[in-house]
């Protein structure tokens, strides 16, 4: 879906931060559907970019852990 839309022209950002719980009965799921993700769409303002910290990686010896 966000590559159609980007194709579109249409510019999006996948949440994954969110209470499943509480969006599924905003959206009135039923129980045996569950949310995983959000998508939202739409145009970005000009000039709108990620962050400065979305491309600094920290070290894989601060993240990994060989046992």
């Amino acid at each position: 879906m966000m590559l159609a839309a980007a194709d579109a022209g249409v510019d999006s950002c996948w949440l994954n931060f969110f209470d499943p719980v509480e969006t599924a009965a905003k959206f009135e799921l039923p129980e045996n559907e569950e949310v995983l993700m959000l998508l939202d769409l739409g145009y970005a303002a000009p000039g709108a970019g990620p962050l400065p910290s979305h491309s600094q990686r920290k070290e894989l010896t601060e993240t990994v852990r060989y046992i």
